[in-house]
Formats: structure tokens, sequence, C-alpha cells
């Protein structure tokens, strides 16, 4: 314990958990041990924890903790005053019953004045709670509460978690804190790695590890202790192990690691002590593509390749042990090779066969294939695909020779789904349609977009090179949208089993990153209108306001990434149909957000859309009359919008956005005046439209950029 507070130390130790789940478990723990920490006020509100952890056990670190929470008071609201105390003051049954519950009694209670009235209340001082005794009570359900994909349950034990619960450090200072998980007291005693510094002999206590006995809640002690065992807890730290000397492996083997973050991540979660180390397979298996090869040593494997300097693939790939004995890396490293060559042997039989007949040929065999139920087979899908891309080929700018690629590419798009090698290595769609097509005879552009269209796959992936891969994965992501709102298929939550969130944002990344201008609700139209009758199951009406709605919420979380909330908000309030615009016009309001005008000019604008919600939509949109006008600021603002509408108007159509909103800052002068000299909402009817009118045609100009009621003012 130190003058600041002391250390609080939790260790969740497991049977080997996923690599995929674990970082995830370990900064859910951290997160939530902090928020607990601060509700009590125990640390700091800007407090982070240092999470670690490894396969066996997930690990939250906090330092400055206070070991007892301050007394605090307490003041607790009960019935209205008017029903709690009767004419004479005296508490009524409805009080005593308030007061019953709260273990006081009745003439305990005080009336305090709200916002609301007067209520009944109870104020109490509390006393702190210990550390100690408050972790106690609260970290069997944050525990429970960590997200586990699917909960497993052992023995007797009710208690549910992704793996069976081994044992439990919990640790204030140097005082343990004392609780009990699925069975498991918590205490100080860890283990160490699985295969060394483990109990003599055989059974399941040789392979718990080595107890470490922690004294307390010391951070570097913990980690040196956990090292003597053989463990690195850091994760950051097994990263950079594994990447150098997988690196060095692979210079040893006269090549270069081939950069693969997604099984770096997964190798550092699935090793506490890691050893990267060279193994071999049969050249002659390296004869098909090197993407069916990385493939079947990454996701089968999870072993690194090695390319080499002619840009081929080199025999070689680099395994990652949970190892100290060098003794044992070569049986390891042939282990490996032996599953890999069985692998690979597999993967040149399904190359071979698939590559006996051209491409085209597998596409009656989509017909067995279902797309979804409701919806047929993945041949009806594949003619949805063809005939939305051909109706796009006069509505989006394309190039001439795009024009000729997209048919064929759209008819062949999905045809190695039915392939031999696909069907072994589904994560291999689109990359070995390109390669069976271009030993088919057809284009390298056919082929490409082949590959291409199902970019981007991810929020960090690239786009298609070609605008008919693009075409038609737009066709293909918005017929899969499409079918499944119609089929009531919809995403909830966290729960979207068919990927419909990444699907619109493909989309939208599609039409800004080509700068596509197209109406994104026809688009949404069109797709709408390709599905089969049958298999609508809502009014298209419906589907086209509820898709369009789900973009929207894509949109504003992009956006969101990129600006301001209200940002996205002001702009997505106007229109979200020209996607490019759309980003367009949030970059340009936040850059004019640093325009010393702004401020005035979103306040005035308020002004006028709370006036506006007030009026009824023809006083909005009349025509103004200027011979109504009895202070010179109406005839002021006229005379001001009258003079930017043209080049508003211009501005836009330039999409010179930030253009446009320099002509309305010009509008600030007139609009304070106007708002200092004239009373909008007059007695006398007439005028009051006239003047609504005015305030319509400002709120027009605005309404091109961005609804500014929607931005917040610091």
């Amino acid at each position: 314990m130190t003058a600041t507070g002391v250390d609080v130390l939790i260790e969740v130790g497991v049977e080997e958990l996923p690599a995929g789940s674990a970082p995830k478990m370990a900064a859910a723990l951290g997160e939530s041990l902090t928020a607990t920490l601060q509700a009590a006020g125990l640390v700091a509100m800007d407090a982070k924890a240092t999470v670690l952890g490894t396969p066996r056990r997930l690990v939250a670190h906090v330092s400055r903790v206070l070991a007892q929470q301050a007394d605090r008071d307490e003041e607790l609201l009960g019935p209205p005053a008017r029903v709690a105390f009767d004419a004479e003051g005296r508490p009524t049954r409805a009080a005593e019953g308030f007061a019953r519950g709260l273990g006081v009694e009745a003439a305990a209670l005080i009336r305090v004045h709200t916002d609301k009235g007067e209520y009944a209340a109870l104020r109490r001082r509390l006393p702190g709670r210990p550390l100690v005794e408050l972790l106690g009570a609260a970290l069997p359900q944050l525990i429970a509460e960590l997200p586990c994909p699917k909960k497993m349950r052992w023995g007797r034990e009710r208690t549910g978690f992704l793996r069976p619960v081994q044992w439990l450090v919990a640790l204030a200072g140097d005082a343990v804190i004392a609780f009990r998980f699925a069975d498991v007291e918590s205490g100080r005693v860890s283990r160490g790695h699985r295969f060394y510094g483990a109990a003599e002999g055989s059974g399941p206590a040789a392979l718990e590890g080595q107890a470490v006995s922690l004294p307390a809640a010391d951070l570097t002690a913990y980690r040196e202790a956990l090292r003597a065992a053989f463990v690195m807890v850091d994760p950051a730290e097994r990263r950079d192990k594994i990447d150098a000397e997988a690196r060095a492996c692979a210079v040893a083997a006269g090549g270069a690691l081939v950069e693969d973050a997604a099984t770096l991540e997964t190798v550092t979660w699935l090793t506490e002590w890691p050893t990267p180390l060279l193994g071999a397979i049969e050249p002659t298996l390296l004869r098909i593509p090197d993407a069916v090869t990385r493939t079947t040593l990454r996701d089968n494997q999870k072993l690194f390749t090695v390319m080499g300097p002619e840009g081929r693939l080199l025999p070689r790939f680099v395994a990652t042990a949970n190892t100290l004995h060098a003794g044992r890396h070569a049986t390891i490293a042939a282990g490996n090779a032996r599953v890999v060559s069985a692998r690979m042997a597999d993967a040149a039989f399904f190359y071979d066969a698939d590559r006996e007949q051209p491409l085209a040929d597998l596409l009656p065999k989509l017909e067995g294939r279902t797309f979804l139920e409701g919806l047929g087979s993945t041949a009806a899908k594949v003619a949805r695909i063809e005939a939305l891309s051909a109706r796009w080929l006069t509505a989006l700018p394309l190039h001439e020779e795009a024009k000729v690629t997209i048919p064929r590419a759209a008819a062949l798009c999905k045809a190695d789904l039915a392939s031999k090698m696909v069907f072994e290595f589904p994560e291999l769609q689109g990359t070995i349609g390109e390669d069976y097509a271009l030993s088919s005879g057809e284009t390298a552009d056919v082929a490409r977009a082949i590959a291409e269209h199902y970019l981007p796959r991810g929020a960090e992936d690239g786009l298609p090179t070609g605008d008919a891969g693009a075409v038609v994965g737009l066709a293909d992501r918005l017929d899969t949208i499409a079918a499944c709102f119609a089929l009531r298929l919809l995403p909830s939550g966290s729960n979207d089993p068919y990927a419909l969130r990444r699907a619109a944002l493909a989309v939208l990344r599609l039409l800004a990153g080509r700068a596509w201008r197209v109406p994104l609700t026809a688009l949404v139209a069109d797709a709408i209108a390709g599905l089969p009758a049958e298999a609508n199951h809502a009014p298209a009406a419906q589907l086209q306001a509820e898709i369009t709605d789900f973009f929207r919420g894509r949109l504003r979380s992009w956006l969101g990434d990129l600006h301001a909330p209200d940002t996205a908000e002001a702009v997505l309030e106007v229109d979200l149909d020209d996607v490019p615009a759309v980003f367009e016009r949030a970059a340009a309001l936040t850059a004019f957000r640093a325009h010393p005008e702004f401020a005035a000019l979103a306040a005035g604008f308020k002004r006028i859309a709370n006036l506006a919600r007030k009026a009824d939509v023809d006083d909005l949109g009349a025509a103004v009359d200027a011979s109504r006008f009895e202070v010179a600021a109406e005839a002021g603002l006229l005379t001001a919008i009258a003079a930017v509408e043209s080049e508003v108007s211009v501005a836009t159509q330039r999409r010179d956005w930030q253009g446009a909103l320099l002509q309305l800052a010009s509008l600030r002068p007139a609009v304070d005046a106007f708002f200092d000299g004239v009373l909008v909402m007059a007695d006398d009817p007439a005028l009051r439209r006239n003047r609504l009118a005015l305030l319509g045609r400002a709120a027009a100009l605005f309404a091109r950029l961005a609804d500014f009621s929607r931005v917040q003012q610091a």
C-alpha cells in the first residue's frame, strides 16, 4: 500500500481459451473492473486498467486504488409530500410504507423541494465500504458477465463460463479479496506454464503448471513471478517475440516473412512461451496457386509462409511452438509438415479436378445450391445479379471496357462456389474463381472482376481496382440486403448472421470510393423490384423505408468515426442519396465550424428551425409578399437571401460545399437584425404567415447543406 492507495490484481485462470475470444474477454475484464472502482469512487474517472492475458488466464491490474470508500450522503425520494403527509403534517400510510422499506421510522422523513414539486425524502450518511468487501461482492457477477460466445458447464457446477475455471487470484495490496466463482475460491496462487515446472508424476496435477504464490498485487513482481514459471503474461511481449523470431527464421530460409497480422494475433493468444521455428514442405506441392498454399498453412495450422526473392512462396513455413526444449522443435516442425503436406495434396487434387472443365461448366451445379430458404438457388441469385448489373450499365458512369466485362463477370461471379476447391476452402471464393477463369480462357478483366466483386470484405479492406468488380459487388450485396429484409432476416443488437451491416458498409464504400452519385434509394428500389414476388414478406414501400433507414444507420456510424456525431446527424438529416456528397458536405461542415461566423449563424438557424416547427407547411412554402413588410429588417433579410440564392445554387451544383457555406455566412448580419427587430409570431395572421414564409425561404437555403439545428455548440 502507498500513500495514494493500493494495487488491485485480478487473474481468472482457465482451461485454454479460443484465440479469438481471449483478448476480448481480457479487455472486458479490465473495463469492467475499472468501471466498478470508478462507480464506487475508489479511482479517478480517467483511470485505466492494465490488461494482460494468455490462453490460460485473463488479467486486469489497477493501481492507486483507495482501500476504503469515503462516507457519503444519500437522499432518497419517496412519495409526493401531499400524499406522504396529512393536513397536520403527520406521516400517512404511504410515508410509513416508504420508511419501512428503508428500515427507518417515518419520523425520520423530511420534505424536499424538487423541480417536480415537494416530496418526502430520507437523508442519511452511508459509511464507505472497504475495497476488499466491495470487490468481493462485485467480482462474481463481473466475471460471469464477461462476453462469451457460448458458455460451458462442467462437473456439477451450474455457473457457466467459456472454459472451465481452474483458479482465481484476487489481491488488493497484500490482502486477498475473498469470493467464490464457479465453485473456485479466490486466493493468491497462480499457475505457471502447463508443461514446465509442473508437479512431478503424471495425471491432471502434472499438467496444471507450477504453483506461483503472489505476496501482493504489484504488477512488476507479478510479471517476473510468472516469467520465472515460463509464462509471458504480456501479449504485446509475446507478439513482438514471435514477429521478430519468425522474420529471422524466414531470412534464414532465404526469403522474407509474408505479412500476416491475423495469424500473428492468433498465435500470440495460443501460446504462453512462444518459440517460432522453421519447417519444410515438399516443393512439388507448391504447383498450386500461392493463395491456396497460404490459406492451407494459415487457416488450418496457423503457420506463417515465406516468400522467396522471385516473388513465389518458398517450400518453408514458420510454426510457433509453445515450448522451450530445442530437442522437440524438429518433432514439432515435422508434425506440422505432415499435416500441411496432406492438406496441400488434397488441395492439389481438387485443383487439378476443377481445372479439367471450363469455369462456366460449373454454373448448372448452382441450381442445387440454396441461397436463402424462400429465395431459391444460388443460380437464381446470379440471375438477379446479372439483371441488376445490366440495368446499371447506363445508370452508372462506367468506362466503356467495363460495360463489355460486366455481363460476363456477373454471370460467372459465383461459379467457383460449385468447385471442389471452394467446397473444401470456402475462404478462397473469388480468388480461385479468378484462377479458373483465366485457365478457361476468360479475359483478364473478367477474371479480375470475379475476384474483386468480394471487395471490400471488411472495413480495412481495399476496393476493387475496376468498375466491373465494383458493379457486380454492388448488385451482389444489395440483392442480399433486400432479400434478407424481405424474408425478415433482420440484424438485431450484436446479432447479424448474414453480415448485412458489413454488406451495407461495403455498398457505401463502393459508392463513395468511386464517386458514383447514382441515388442510393434508386439502387435499393431496383434490388427490391428484382426479388421474386413470393419472397416479399413486406410491402415494397416498407422495405424501401427500412433498408434506407438501415443505410442511414451505417452512414451515421461511419461518419461518426470521421467527424463529430452532430455533424454526421446534420448532413444526414438533409440527404443521404448522393453518398459521395454526404462525405463532402460533412468535411465542409467540419472545416466551416472553425469559421468565426459559424456559432452565431448556427444559433440563428436554430431559431429559424424552432419557429418553422410551429408553422404550417403551406406557410413556410408561401411566396413572400414584400408589400406586407413593416420593419426594415424584413426587407433586409429578403434582399440578403436574394443576393446569395443563385450563388448557393451554383456552388451546390458544382459541389463546392465550402463556397456555399461561406455564402450562407454572409447572411449572418441580416438574420441577427431580423430576430432583433421582428416579432415573427405576430397576432395578425397574414403578417405572421408572410414572416414565416420569409424564414422558410432562408431555411431552404441552409437545408441544401445540413440541418444546422442538429449542431451542438460548445
